[in-house]
């Protein structure tokens, strides 16, 4: 009998057009002699209607390929869990905390993981109150939206005017509050992190590779000349990352796939955000790994999903 398998795809977030091509790319590669695939479109603006749809179809497990927003900051996985419906990825905690950038570093920071020091302002607080303590980073800073994913709404700022430029389109546009870095100077890596059967596994570490100042929206979804390849750093700052992406991993319990970014200046290494639920298009990080490591998506796919499967029925849930 084929395993029912919903993907839940689409959203009202910044990030909807990104979660389409991630299951356009997916359903290519889904063995459909194992599973009974069906396509749950998640509207615009807020209609409860793709519930029944879920329901009515009533899946064996769901595969979730939101981003951003409520896609991914938790929500779903808590309304999967009151219907009890097997999901693959990761649960509440590590959603919500992750999704809110300030305070997943203020949770690594009292953990002894490495972080850019930054300044924190809420969408309604005044700019003029943070001033100074911008001018403490020393420019550039790099100014981000706080709950944004998919790099939208970053930016680099030279000086107070152009930093005032950017908390504007932040607060007024996106409608998020801002989270304010000092810009490090080094090479971005990421780390590919999963957990399969209770056993974490960090694929290679990957170097980023682009002619923008950063690794920025047009870097990772439109612009041809971004590189990610399997990093040239020497092995014990290799390491360093893993060992650094593992801890992180285990502190917010995360159980599913996650991209964790970091960033390396000489021989120190900073965390920058962790991604809870990473993007599976033709030119997301993950697709270009398995294609390096010649493992076909369709089988990381159904291992992962298997391995939800066994983990639920173990606990009694399926």
């Amino acid at each position: 009998m084929k395993i029912k398998l919903a993907l839940l795809y689409g959203g009202e977030s910044h990030e909807r057009d990104i979660s389409i091509q991630s299951a356009k790319e997916v359903e290519k590669y889904i063995n459909r002699e194992s599973y009974d695939v069906r396509l749950i479109n998640i509207p615009e603006k807020k209609d409860p209607l793709w519930i029944n749809e879920l329901l009515n179809f009533s899946p064996d497990i769901v595969l979730n390929l939101l981003h951003g927003g409520e896609g991914e900051n938790g929500s779903i996985s808590g309304l999967l869990n009151c219907l009890n419906i097997p999901f693959v990825g990761n649960g509440v905690l590590p959603g919500a905390i992750c999704m809110n950038k300030h305070i997943c570093k203020a949770v690594l920071k009292e953990n002894g993981v490495p972080i850019c020091e930054d300044v924190f302002i809420k969408r309604e607080d005044d700019i003029i109150d943070y001033e100074e303590k911008i001018k403490e980073l020393g420019f550039p800073v790099i100014v981000k939206p706080n709950s944004g994913g998919g790099s939208i709404g970053i930016s680099v700022a030279q000086n107070i005017a152009e930093t005032k430029e950017a908390i504007k389109h932040i607060t007024e546009i996106l409608k998020d509050d801002v989270l304010i870095e000092k810009f490090i100077f080094g090479k971005e890596v990421t780390s590919v992190v999963f957990k399969i059967e209770n056993s974490i596994k960090v694929f290679p570490i990957l170097d980023i590779s682009t002619e923008n100042r950063f690794y920025d929206y047009n870097a990772k979804y439109i612009d041809n000349n971004t590189k990610i390849i399997f990093s040239t750093l020497p092995e014990f700052i290799r390491e360093m990352i893993k060992d650094i992406s593992q801890k992180v991993y285990k502190i917010f319990e995360c159980t599913g796939l996650c991209y964790i970014d970091l960033i390396v200046r000489e021989e120190q290494v900073y965390f920058i955000e962790v991604n809870t639920n990473p993007g599976f298009t033709s030119r997301s990080t993950i697709t270009r790994v398995l294609k390096e490591l010649d493992i076909n998506m369709g089988d990381f796919i159904d291992e992962l999903i298997k391995n939800t499967l066994n983990k639920n029925k173990i606990g009694g849930l399926k």
